[in-house]
Protein backbone atom coordinates (compact mmCIF):
# COMPACT_ATOMS: atom_id res chain seq x y z
CA UNK A 1 0.00 0.00 0.00
CA UNK A 2 1.24 3.48 -0.71
CA UNK A 3 1.67 5.80 1.98
CA UNK A 4 1.46 9.45 2.81
CA UNK A 5 3.28 11.53 5.32
CA UNK A 6 0.81 14.59 6.41
CA UNK A 7 3.49 16.84 8.78
CA UNK A 8 2.50 19.84 10.97
CA UNK A 9 3.88 21.80 14.21
CA UNK A 10 0.86 20.35 16.72
CA UNK A 11 -1.54 17.91 15.69
CA UNK A 12 -4.55 19.55 16.60
CA UNK A 13 -3.68 21.32 12.85
CA UNK A 14 -4.94 18.55 11.13
CA UNK A 15 -8.62 19.18 11.96
CA UNK A 16 -8.07 21.36 9.21
CA UNK A 17 -6.85 18.29 7.27
CA UNK A 18 -9.78 16.37 7.31
CA UNK A 19 -10.53 16.50 3.73
CA UNK A 20 -7.37 16.04 2.48
CA UNK A 21 -6.73 12.96 4.51
CA UNK A 22 -9.72 11.34 3.41
CA UNK A 23 -8.98 12.25 -0.47
CA UNK A 24 -5.66 10.40 0.14
CA UNK A 25 -7.46 7.78 2.18
CA UNK A 26 -9.34 6.96 -0.88
CA UNK A 27 -6.79 7.09 -3.37
CA UNK A 28 -5.38 4.31 -1.88
CA UNK A 29 -2.98 6.11 0.56
CA UNK A 30 -2.12 4.73 4.03
CA UNK A 31 -1.81 7.75 5.96
CA UNK A 32 1.00 8.83 8.65
CA UNK A 33 0.96 12.04 10.73
CA UNK A 34 4.27 13.79 11.90
CA UNK A 35 3.23 16.09 14.97
CA UNK A 36 4.23 17.77 17.74
CA UNK A 37 0.98 15.64 20.31
CA UNK A 38 2.64 17.75 23.38
CA UNK A 39 2.07 21.50 22.87
CA UNK A 40 -0.69 23.28 25.16
CA UNK A 41 -4.08 21.49 26.38
CA UNK A 42 -6.35 23.05 23.23
CA UNK A 43 -3.87 21.54 20.68
CA UNK A 44 -3.28 18.26 21.79
CA UNK A 45 -4.89 14.92 20.46
CA UNK A 46 -7.99 14.70 21.58
CA UNK A 47 -9.29 12.03 19.69
CA UNK A 48 -11.29 13.70 17.55
CA UNK A 49 -9.35 12.56 14.63
CA UNK A 50 -9.60 8.91 15.38
CA UNK A 51 -12.22 8.02 12.69
CA UNK A 52 -9.47 8.65 10.08
CA UNK A 53 -7.16 5.57 11.45
CA UNK A 54 -3.72 8.23 11.03
CA UNK A 55 -0.54 6.27 12.05
CA UNK A 56 0.71 9.00 14.68
CA UNK A 57 4.33 9.79 15.50
CA UNK A 58 5.13 12.14 17.74
CA UNK A 59 7.74 14.67 16.76
CA UNK A 60 8.86 17.97 19.17
CA UNK A 61 8.61 20.73 16.73
CA UNK A 62 8.61 24.19 17.79
CA UNK A 63 7.18 27.72 17.02
CA UNK A 64 10.66 28.94 15.91
CA UNK A 65 12.95 27.92 13.19
CA UNK A 66 16.63 28.17 14.96
CA UNK A 67 15.77 26.33 18.31
CA UNK A 68 17.23 23.40 20.19
CA UNK A 69 13.92 21.85 19.86
CA UNK A 70 13.97 22.19 16.18
CA UNK A 71 17.08 20.64 16.11
CA UNK A 72 15.61 17.78 18.02
CA UNK A 73 13.27 17.38 15.78
CA UNK A 74 15.29 17.52 12.72
CA UNK A 75 16.94 14.20 13.73
CA UNK A 76 13.18 13.04 14.99
CA UNK A 77 11.77 13.46 11.62
CA UNK A 78 14.75 12.03 9.47
CA UNK A 79 14.70 9.02 11.45
CA UNK A 80 11.46 8.56 10.74
CA UNK A 81 11.51 9.44 6.97
CA UNK A 82 14.42 7.05 6.61
CA UNK A 83 12.85 4.39 8.11
CA UNK A 84 9.53 4.26 6.25
CA UNK A 85 9.57 4.78 2.10
CA UNK A 86 6.30 7.35 1.85
CA UNK A 87 5.71 7.85 -1.29
CA UNK A 88 4.27 11.28 -0.86
CA UNK A 89 5.22 13.74 2.12
CA UNK A 90 2.26 16.84 2.55
CA UNK A 91 3.77 19.54 5.02
CA UNK A 92 2.11 22.04 6.78
CA UNK A 93 3.25 24.84 8.81
CA UNK A 94 6.56 27.21 8.16
CA UNK A 95 9.05 25.30 10.65
CA UNK A 96 7.53 21.66 10.34
CA UNK A 97 7.67 22.77 6.48
CA UNK A 98 11.23 23.86 6.50
CA UNK A 99 12.21 20.97 8.29
CA UNK A 100 10.33 18.51 6.65
CA UNK A 101 11.83 19.36 3.25
CA UNK A 102 15.62 19.53 4.81
CA UNK A 103 15.10 16.07 6.33
CA UNK A 104 13.85 14.36 3.07
CA UNK A 105 16.51 15.65 0.02
CA UNK A 106 17.69 12.08 0.45
CA UNK A 107 14.06 10.13 -0.04
CA UNK A 108 13.01 12.80 -2.74
CA UNK A 109 16.28 11.96 -4.74
CA UNK A 110 14.39 8.14 -4.39
CA UNK A 111 11.29 9.04 -5.43
CA UNK A 112 9.40 10.26 -2.93
CA UNK A 113 7.09 13.57 -3.83
CA UNK A 114 6.88 16.49 -1.33
CA UNK A 115 3.98 18.54 -1.37
CA UNK A 116 3.63 21.88 0.96
CA UNK A 117 0.69 23.59 1.46
CA UNK A 118 1.78 27.47 2.85
CA UNK A 119 -1.54 28.79 5.32
CA UNK A 120 -0.17 32.04 4.72
CA UNK A 121 3.42 32.98 4.52
CA UNK A 122 4.75 35.48 7.26
CA UNK A 123 5.81 38.01 4.86
CA UNK A 124 3.54 39.95 2.77
CA UNK A 125 2.34 43.81 2.29
CA UNK A 126 2.07 44.46 5.39
CA UNK A 127 4.71 42.56 7.24
CA UNK A 128 7.86 43.49 8.83
CA UNK A 129 11.13 43.90 7.06
CA UNK A 130 12.26 41.81 9.96
CA UNK A 131 10.06 38.70 9.00
CA UNK A 132 11.13 39.32 5.00
CA UNK A 133 14.88 39.09 6.30
CA UNK A 134 13.75 35.89 8.45
CA UNK A 135 11.33 34.05 6.59
CA UNK A 136 11.22 34.69 2.52
CA UNK A 137 14.65 32.93 2.45
CA UNK A 138 13.82 30.04 3.61
CA UNK A 139 10.69 29.80 1.60
CA UNK A 140 12.81 30.83 -1.70
CA UNK A 141 16.23 29.01 -0.79
CA UNK A 142 13.46 25.49 0.30
CA UNK A 143 11.38 26.15 -2.84
CA UNK A 144 13.60 24.20 -5.37
CA UNK A 145 13.12 20.71 -2.78
CA UNK A 146 9.61 20.86 -3.43
CA UNK A 147 7.84 19.33 -5.93
CA UNK A 148 4.54 21.25 -5.36
CA UNK A 149 3.68 24.58 -3.10
CA UNK A 150 0.18 25.55 -3.00
CA UNK A 151 -0.95 28.82 -1.46
CA UNK A 152 -4.81 29.75 -0.33
CA UNK A 153 -4.52 33.12 -0.75
CA UNK A 154 -3.86 35.40 -4.05
CA UNK A 155 -1.53 37.65 -2.52
CA UNK A 156 1.01 34.56 -1.55
CA UNK A 157 0.24 32.98 -5.01
CA UNK A 158 1.76 35.49 -6.53
CA UNK A 159 5.00 35.67 -4.50
CA UNK A 160 5.74 32.24 -5.64
CA UNK A 161 5.51 33.16 -8.96
CA UNK A 162 9.45 33.95 -8.35
CA UNK A 163 10.00 30.60 -6.56
CA UNK A 164 11.87 27.65 -8.73
CA UNK A 165 9.50 25.09 -8.01
CA UNK A 166 8.03 22.90 -10.94
CA UNK A 167 4.25 23.24 -9.56
CA UNK A 168 2.65 26.27 -8.20
CA UNK A 169 -1.09 25.79 -7.28
CA UNK A 170 -3.66 28.39 -5.74
CA UNK A 171 -6.32 26.47 -3.45
CA UNK A 172 -9.35 28.61 -1.69
CA UNK A 173 -8.56 27.40 1.49
CA UNK A 174 -9.66 24.01 3.09
CA UNK A 175 -13.23 24.39 2.28
CA UNK A 176 -16.43 25.18 4.26
CA UNK A 177 -19.40 24.01 4.08
CA UNK A 178 -21.38 26.77 2.99
CA UNK A 179 -24.85 25.17 2.86
CA UNK A 180 -25.02 23.60 5.87
CA UNK A 181 -23.42 26.71 7.91
CA UNK A 182 -26.33 28.89 6.24
CA UNK A 183 -29.09 26.65 6.84
CA UNK A 184 -29.03 26.31 10.25
CA UNK A 185 -31.34 26.95 12.97
CA UNK A 186 -31.16 29.01 15.59
CA UNK A 187 -33.19 30.75 18.57
CA UNK A 188 -31.54 34.20 18.83
CA UNK A 189 -33.63 35.04 22.23
CA UNK A 190 -32.07 31.33 23.82
CA UNK A 191 -28.53 32.43 22.59
CA UNK A 192 -28.68 35.76 23.52
CA UNK A 193 -29.84 35.61 27.11
CA UNK A 194 -27.65 32.34 27.55
CA UNK A 195 -24.47 34.89 27.21
CA UNK A 196 -26.02 37.59 28.69
CA UNK A 197 -26.38 40.02 25.73
CA UNK A 198 -29.72 42.13 25.51
CA UNK A 199 -31.98 41.51 22.55
CA UNK A 200 -30.94 44.43 21.00
CA UNK A 201 -28.14 45.14 21.25
CA UNK A 202 -25.62 45.47 18.27
CA UNK A 203 -23.38 42.31 18.79
CA UNK A 204 -19.83 41.63 17.58
CA UNK A 205 -18.51 38.52 17.31
CA UNK A 206 -15.11 36.84 16.84
CA UNK A 207 -13.63 33.69 16.93
CA UNK A 208 -9.66 32.67 17.66
CA UNK A 209 -7.03 32.07 20.28
CA UNK A 210 -6.81 35.18 22.44
CA UNK A 211 -3.60 35.88 21.38
CA UNK A 212 -1.39 39.15 19.95
CA UNK A 213 -1.81 37.99 15.96
CA UNK A 214 -5.22 37.50 16.23
CA UNK A 215 -5.49 41.58 17.46
CA UNK A 216 -8.90 41.59 19.56
CA UNK A 217 -7.31 44.25 21.76
CA UNK A 218 -8.63 46.67 18.84
CA UNK A 219 -12.00 45.48 18.67
CA UNK A 220 -12.30 46.53 22.53
CA UNK A 221 -10.37 49.38 22.25
CA UNK A 222 -12.60 50.48 19.20
CA UNK A 223 -16.37 50.24 20.56
CA UNK A 224 -14.74 52.04 23.54
CA UNK A 225 -13.61 54.71 20.99
CA UNK A 226 -17.25 54.83 19.35
CA UNK A 227 -18.77 55.54 22.58
CA UNK A 228 -22.22 53.41 21.36
CA UNK A 229 -23.20 52.06 24.96
CA UNK A 230 -25.56 49.20 22.95
CA UNK A 231 -22.90 47.61 21.39
CA UNK A 232 -21.57 44.37 22.59
CA UNK A 233 -18.62 42.04 21.93
CA UNK A 234 -18.41 38.15 22.53
CA UNK A 235 -14.96 36.26 21.90
CA UNK A 236 -15.14 32.68 21.11
CA UNK A 237 -11.55 31.24 21.92
CA UNK A 238 -8.90 30.86 24.55
CA UNK A 239 -5.07 31.66 24.53
CA UNK A 240 -2.70 33.61 26.51
CA UNK A 241 -3.86 37.06 26.48
CA UNK A 242 -7.41 36.19 27.98
CA UNK A 243 -6.44 38.04 31.86
CA UNK A 244 -4.64 41.09 29.50
CA UNK A 245 -8.00 41.58 27.25
CA UNK A 246 -10.07 41.30 30.35
CA UNK A 247 -8.37 44.13 32.04
CA UNK A 248 -8.20 46.00 28.77
CA UNK A 249 -12.02 46.00 28.88
CA UNK A 250 -12.29 47.21 32.65
CA UNK A 251 -9.94 49.69 32.29
CA UNK A 252 -11.72 51.17 29.49
CA UNK A 253 -14.90 50.67 31.49
CA UNK A 254 -16.62 48.54 28.89
CA UNK A 255 -16.31 44.86 30.65
CA UNK A 256 -19.97 44.24 31.17
CA UNK A 257 -20.08 44.35 27.33
CA UNK A 258 -17.19 42.15 26.38
CA UNK A 259 -17.89 38.72 27.04
CA UNK A 260 -15.29 35.98 26.63
CA UNK A 261 -16.83 32.31 26.32
CA UNK A 262 -13.75 30.17 26.50
CA UNK A 263 -13.14 27.42 23.94
CA UNK A 264 -16.48 26.09 22.33
CA UNK A 265 -17.64 23.80 19.80
CA UNK A 266 -17.77 24.95 16.23
CA UNK A 267 -21.57 24.38 16.24
CA UNK A 268 -21.97 26.89 19.26
CA UNK A 269 -19.77 29.29 17.84
CA UNK A 270 -21.94 29.09 14.67
CA UNK A 271 -24.79 28.99 16.35
CA UNK A 272 -23.30 32.93 17.74
CA UNK A 273 -22.22 33.80 14.89
CA UNK A 274 -26.06 33.57 13.56
CA UNK A 275 -27.19 35.90 16.17
CA UNK A 276 -24.43 38.67 15.82
CA UNK A 277 -24.88 41.58 13.83
CA UNK A 278 -21.41 41.79 12.34
CA UNK A 279 -17.90 39.67 12.90
CA UNK A 280 -14.70 41.27 13.11
CA UNK A 281 -10.98 39.40 12.53
CA UNK A 282 -8.63 42.05 13.26
CA UNK A 283 -5.54 39.69 12.64
CA UNK A 284 -2.05 40.85 12.10
CA UNK A 285 -1.42 38.24 10.00
CA UNK A 286 -4.25 35.42 8.23
CA UNK A 287 -3.41 32.99 5.52
CA UNK A 288 -6.84 32.99 5.01
CA UNK A 289 -8.71 32.75 8.05
CA UNK A 290 -11.61 30.11 8.33
CA UNK A 291 -13.74 31.94 10.71
CA UNK A 292 -13.74 35.07 8.61
CA UNK A 293 -15.47 32.69 5.68
CA UNK A 294 -17.89 31.13 7.90
CA UNK A 295 -18.96 34.25 9.12
CA UNK A 296 -19.57 35.51 6.04
CA UNK A 297 -21.27 32.30 5.15
CA UNK A 298 -23.83 33.28 8.13
CA UNK A 299 -25.13 36.43 6.05
CA UNK A 300 -22.33 38.44 8.58
CA UNK A 301 -21.06 41.42 7.04
CA UNK A 302 -17.24 42.04 8.89
CA UNK A 303 -15.17 44.28 9.71
CA UNK A 304 -11.53 43.22 9.38
CA UNK A 305 -8.16 43.80 8.98
CA UNK A 306 -6.66 44.53 5.57
CA UNK A 307 -4.46 41.99 5.41
CA UNK A 308 -3.23 39.21 2.86
CA UNK A 309 -5.51 36.25 3.47
CA UNK A 310 -8.49 38.65 4.33
CA UNK A 311 -9.23 41.08 1.59
CA UNK A 312 -10.03 37.34 -0.22
CA UNK A 313 -13.02 37.62 1.01
CA UNK A 314 -13.49 40.68 3.19
CA UNK A 315 -14.05 43.37 0.36
CA UNK A 316 -14.17 47.02 1.66
CA UNK A 317 -17.73 48.16 0.70
CA UNK A 318 -18.82 45.15 -0.39
CA UNK A 319 -18.76 42.25 2.35
CA UNK A 320 -17.30 44.74 4.71
CA UNK A 321 -15.11 47.67 5.98
CA UNK A 322 -11.10 46.60 6.00
CA UNK A 323 -8.92 48.76 8.42
CA UNK A 324 -4.72 48.58 8.60
CA UNK A 325 -4.88 45.96 11.95
CA UNK A 326 -3.16 48.51 13.97
CA UNK A 327 -5.63 51.88 13.09
CA UNK A 328 -7.83 51.87 16.67
CA UNK A 329 -9.93 54.97 14.76
CA UNK A 330 -10.19 53.20 11.60
CA UNK A 331 -11.91 50.33 13.61
CA UNK A 332 -14.20 52.52 15.83
CA UNK A 333 -15.50 54.25 12.40
CA UNK A 334 -16.03 51.02 10.25
CA UNK A 335 -17.99 49.71 13.27
CA UNK A 336 -19.94 52.87 14.10
CA UNK A 337 -20.70 52.85 9.91
CA UNK A 338 -22.55 49.55 9.85
CA UNK A 339 -24.24 50.45 12.97
CA UNK A 340 -25.71 53.33 11.83
CA UNK A 341 -25.76 53.36 7.92
CA UNK A 342 -28.53 50.74 7.37
CA UNK A 343 -28.23 50.88 3.55
CA UNK A 344 -24.50 50.18 3.76
CA UNK A 345 -24.99 47.15 6.12
CA UNK A 346 -27.68 45.45 3.78
CA UNK A 347 -25.60 45.80 0.62
CA UNK A 348 -22.84 43.82 2.63
CA UNK A 349 -25.24 41.45 3.57
CA UNK A 350 -27.12 40.40 0.16
CA UNK A 351 -23.26 40.03 -0.74
CA UNK A 352 -21.91 38.04 2.00
CA UNK A 353 -22.96 34.42 0.38
CA UNK A 354 -22.71 34.95 -2.72
CA UNK A 355 -18.80 35.40 -1.70
CA UNK A 356 -18.39 32.82 1.09
CA UNK A 357 -19.37 30.34 -1.98
CA UNK A 358 -16.11 30.89 -3.91
CA UNK A 359 -14.38 29.21 -0.77
CA UNK A 360 -17.01 26.40 -0.21
CA UNK A 361 -15.90 22.67 0.29
CA UNK A 362 -16.78 21.35 -2.96
CA UNK A 363 -14.16 23.81 -4.72
CA UNK A 364 -11.77 22.82 -2.24
CA UNK A 365 -12.04 19.29 -2.55
CA UNK A 366 -11.62 19.70 -6.40
CA UNK A 367 -8.96 21.74 -6.62
CA UNK A 368 -6.92 18.92 -4.06
CA UNK A 369 -7.84 15.99 -5.89
CA UNK A 370 -6.46 17.67 -9.02
CA UNK A 371 -3.23 18.50 -7.25
CA UNK A 372 -2.71 15.17 -5.62
CA UNK A 373 -3.08 13.29 -9.22
CA UNK A 374 -0.95 16.34 -11.04
CA UNK A 375 1.98 15.17 -7.94
CA UNK A 376 1.34 11.44 -7.69
CA UNK A 377 0.25 10.41 -11.50
CA UNK A 378 -2.80 8.81 -10.87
Amino acid sequence: MKKVLIVATVFKFLIFERNDIEILKKMGFEVHSATNMNEADWLKDDGMLDYLDIHKHQIDFDRTPFSRKSMIAYGQLKELINRNHFDLIHCHTPVAAAITRIAALRTRKMGTKIIYTSHGFHFHKKASLKNWILYYPIEYLLAPFTDMIITINREDYKLIQKFHVKEKRYIPGVGVDTEKISKMKVDKTKIRLKYGVPLEAFLILSIGELSDRKNHKVIIKAISQCGIKNIYYIICGTGEKAQELEELAKKLGILDRIIFTGQVSHEDAMKICHVCDIGALPSTIEGLGLAGIETLACGKPMVASDVHGIVDYVIDGITGITCNPNDVNAFSKAVECLYTDKLMYQKCVSNTLVVAKQFDLCVAEKSMKDNYRVVCGN
